[in-house]
């Protein structure tokens, strides 16, 4: 079987997967609406050091720091510091990381038109505006990695609301920062439904952000945080972003069409974060579109394939949802009693960003947390 493969958006899911396929000699083309890759920049940064080496990310241009652990504060300021003895996360400028991304995907053959936005899908064609021309293409097999605001998303009938997503705000910050550990900041009354936090990039600069859930204005939110914690930086850059914080879509596939990325809601719902998720969907929808065309293996093995993945963005969800119902008392209570509990050694031990499964599990076996049994109860009846 012949066939060719057009990708909506160059974020680094669609550009990952246009490198997998042109690796495996599928013609691909990505379309991409904004005139440079990964501008405007809508991400954190960080990711985890486990995956950046399985996954294979070249860093070497994108790097600027190494995080060896996390500072967490209650809202009545109760510590929780979990930390390792070698590097746990890395923090990369996103747009050379994309960049990256895209050099790869060129130097695989792929095809990468920027300034090209998909206006309508219809069947196999794609409708298509340029510097204010249209056009038309014939596509066997479309990708819908549009991001958060998927245009395509809505037009295979996936309806999403205001609770799906994160309304978040972040600056890049002159100050000074302790350089090798995330700082994560809850409360209701400055964060409501998610966190503040400071990503360092050295001891003089960092990445200092807000979630809160829609609604309410991030930019208000983020100078309260500010004033009650009374950090003091100087704001270079800032902007602001939707995060997707929902269950993963696991319907996938809506022939021709198939869902990857941000605009499947690939994302952790306890940070926001999407790259390694993202990247690892479309290693997975790569293999599965090239045994299609080399082999006519079906397109929705896809979404049976995800499944490890679908497991773990869904116990990410879980406890975002916990968390994000409890108050503020609730909190500084639940971070005396996990800090009592020897959370924190726990935690630098057993814990990973990505997949929550592979210490949960752990956690509610252990004898010391035999305290949290509560806690437990209310966390898996959670929904």
């Amino acid at each position: 079987m012949t066939g060719n493969v057009t990708i909506v958006g160059a974020g680094c899911a669609g550009l990952r997967l246009a490198r997998r396929l042109a690796e495996k000699s599928v013609q691909v083309t990505v379309y991409e609406d904004h005139p440079q890759i990964g501008i405007p920049e809508h991400c954190s940064g960080l990711i985890s050091a486990r995956n950046t080496k399985e996954l294979g990310f070249d860093l070497r241009e994108s790097f600027t720091n190494d995080i060896y652990g996390a500072k967490l504060f209650s809202p009545n300021n109760t510590q929780l510091r979990i930390e390792s003895k070698k590097p746990v996360a890395h923090v990369m400028d996103r747009s050379t990381f994309d960049q990256t991304l895209y050099t790869e995907a060129i130097h695989a053959g792929a095809n990468v038109e920027l300034s090209t936005s998909v206006i309508n899908v219809k069947g196999n064609t794609l409708f298509t505006q340029s510097k204010g021309k249209g056009g038309m293409k014939k596509s066997d097999i479309i990708v819908a990695a549009d991001g958060v605001n998927s245009h395509i998303r809505k037009m295979v009938g996936v309806e999403s609301k205001p609770g799906d997503f994160i309304h978040s705000y972040q600056v890049k910050a002159a100050g000074h920062f302790e350089p090798h550990f995330v700082e994560l900041y809850f409360s209701e009354k400055f964060a409501p439904h998610f966190f503040a936090w400071v990503i360092p990039e050295n001891e003089e600069s960092a990445k200092v952000g807000i979630g809160c859930k829609v609604g309410v204005n991030p930019a208000h939110a983020f100078n309260a945080f500010l004033k009650e914690k009374q950090i003091d930086i100087h704001v270079k850059t800032s902007n602001s972003f939707l995060i997707p914080c929902s269950p993963p879509i696991r319907k996938l596939y809506f022939d021709p069409i198939l869902l990857l990325g941000d605009s499947a809601y690939q994302n952790k719902a306890t940070s926001g974060g999407g790259i390694i998720m993202n990247c690892k969907a479309a290693d997975i929808l790569g293999e599965v579109i090239t045994e299609h065309i080399h082999n006519e293996a079906p397109l929705d093995a896809y979404e049976k394939k995800m499944e490890p993945i679908f497991r773990e963005l869904e116990l990410h969800y879980k406890i975002h949802q916990y968390q994000s119902r409890l108050g503020d008392e609730d909190i500084n209570r639940f971070f005396l009693k996990l800090k009592d509990a020897g959370i924190e050694q726990f935690l630098s031990n057993e814990g990973d960003m990505d997949e929550p499964s592979r210490f949960v599990g752990k956690l509610i076996s252990n004898p010391r947390m035999i305290s949290l049994l509560p806690e437990a109860v209310k966390f898996w009846f959670t929904k």
